[in-house]
């Protein structure tokens, strides 16, 4: 089923530097088993970027596919690694999960609460605070 999508992501760096992101797309929805699948298609600097969200009762993995290629997982108290293939090569990601929300009910939208550290190779290291919400 087709869904309205919105995703605001505030990014802090180790320098204190704050950038907000805001997403608002249409997306599909397919229940299978407990679990949620999201996908929606952005486009990043002329590429079209498909991402894939599998939400679970504890635990989201995102999935992105076209210029950037990477799988992040993401439960609370726990860290994950995973590889980002971009065009300019392959970079080791960790994700450290700090809190994280599921609020899932057929009755009313879906809405999720993120927040991670995350460190890209020795070249970012920052914080990122997600909210998605799900109009179904």
């Amino acid at each position: 089923m087709d869904v309205k999508i919105n995703i605001s992501t505030i990014q802090y760096d180790e320098h204190s530097k704050i950038d907000t992101i805001n997403i608002s797309t249409i997306g599909t929805l397919h229940k299978k088993n407990n679990d949620v699948y999201l996908m929606y298609k952005e486009n990043h600097e002329g590429v079209e970027v498909t991402t894939s969200m599998k939400i679970s009762e504890k635990e989201i993995t995102i999935k992105r596919f076209g210029g950037s290629n990477s799988t992040m997982v993401f439960e609370q108290g726990k860290t994950h690694t995973t590889k980002y293939r971009t065009p300019y090569g392959l970079f080791n990601i960790e994700t450290y999960t700090r809190y994280l929300d599921i609020n899932v009910d057929d009755s009313k939208p879906i809405k999720i609460d993120l927040d991670y550290d995350i460190k890209v190779n020795d070249i970012f290291n920052g914080r990122n605070k997600i909210g998605i919400n799900v109009e179904i």
